[in-house]
Protein backbone atom coordinates (compact mmCIF):
# COMPACT_ATOMS: atom_id res chain seq x y z
CA UNK A 1 0.00 0.00 0.00
CA UNK A 2 1.33 3.43 -0.91
CA UNK A 3 1.35 6.25 1.57
CA UNK A 4 1.54 10.02 1.36
CA UNK A 5 2.85 12.07 4.23
CA UNK A 6 0.92 15.03 5.53
CA UNK A 7 2.55 17.49 7.88
CA UNK A 8 0.36 18.78 10.69
CA UNK A 9 2.95 21.26 11.84
CA UNK A 10 3.95 19.24 14.91
CA UNK A 11 4.29 15.79 13.45
CA UNK A 12 3.95 13.81 10.28
CA UNK A 13 0.91 11.61 9.70
CA UNK A 14 0.76 8.78 7.16
CA UNK A 15 -2.27 8.96 4.92
CA UNK A 16 -3.19 5.86 2.93
CA UNK A 17 -4.32 5.92 -0.70
CA UNK A 18 -7.77 4.87 0.51
CA UNK A 19 -7.99 7.88 2.81
CA UNK A 20 -6.92 10.18 -0.02
CA UNK A 21 -9.53 8.61 -2.31
CA UNK A 22 -12.22 9.14 0.32
CA UNK A 23 -11.20 12.78 0.61
CA UNK A 24 -11.33 13.24 -3.16
CA UNK A 25 -14.77 11.60 -3.32
CA UNK A 26 -16.01 13.95 -0.61
CA UNK A 27 -14.56 16.93 -2.48
CA UNK A 28 -16.29 15.82 -5.68
CA UNK A 29 -19.62 15.53 -3.89
CA UNK A 30 -19.18 19.02 -2.40
CA UNK A 31 -18.43 20.55 -5.81
CA UNK A 32 -21.41 18.79 -7.37
CA UNK A 33 -23.65 19.87 -4.51
CA UNK A 34 -22.66 23.51 -5.01
CA UNK A 35 -23.27 23.16 -8.76
CA UNK A 36 -26.72 21.74 -8.05
CA UNK A 37 -27.54 24.57 -5.62
CA UNK A 38 -26.52 27.07 -8.30
CA UNK A 39 -28.98 25.55 -10.73
CA UNK A 40 -26.63 23.57 -12.92
CA UNK A 41 -27.90 20.37 -14.51
CA UNK A 42 -25.76 17.65 -12.94
CA UNK A 43 -26.43 15.15 -15.71
CA UNK A 44 -25.16 17.63 -18.30
CA UNK A 45 -22.19 18.49 -16.10
CA UNK A 46 -21.23 14.83 -15.59
CA UNK A 47 -21.59 14.15 -19.32
CA UNK A 48 -19.35 17.12 -20.12
CA UNK A 49 -16.79 15.89 -17.57
CA UNK A 50 -16.85 12.40 -19.11
CA UNK A 51 -16.36 13.91 -22.58
CA UNK A 52 -13.44 15.93 -21.23
CA UNK A 53 -11.82 12.80 -19.82
CA UNK A 54 -12.34 10.85 -23.05
CA UNK A 55 -11.07 13.55 -25.44
CA UNK A 56 -7.70 14.53 -24.05
CA UNK A 57 -4.56 12.43 -23.90
CA UNK A 58 -3.35 14.33 -20.85
CA UNK A 59 -5.58 12.11 -18.70
CA UNK A 60 -4.32 8.65 -17.77
CA UNK A 61 -6.36 6.33 -20.02
CA UNK A 62 -6.12 3.51 -17.48
CA UNK A 63 -8.02 5.55 -14.89
CA UNK A 64 -10.54 7.33 -17.13
CA UNK A 65 -13.32 4.69 -16.89
CA UNK A 66 -13.00 4.62 -13.10
CA UNK A 67 -13.09 8.43 -12.94
CA UNK A 68 -16.21 8.58 -15.10
CA UNK A 69 -17.86 5.98 -12.89
CA UNK A 70 -17.01 7.97 -9.75
CA UNK A 71 -18.56 11.10 -11.25
CA UNK A 72 -21.72 9.21 -12.18
CA UNK A 73 -22.00 7.59 -8.74
CA UNK A 74 -21.55 10.96 -7.02
CA UNK A 75 -24.21 12.61 -9.23
CA UNK A 76 -26.62 9.73 -8.61
CA UNK A 77 -26.05 9.97 -4.85
CA UNK A 78 -26.95 13.67 -4.85
CA UNK A 79 -30.10 13.21 -6.92
CA UNK A 80 -31.72 10.75 -4.52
Amino acid sequence: MAYAYHSTGRDTVMISDRTKAQGLALALKAVLNVAKKRGMDLDELSEAAADELLQYRAYDAEHVPMAINEIEVAVDALQV
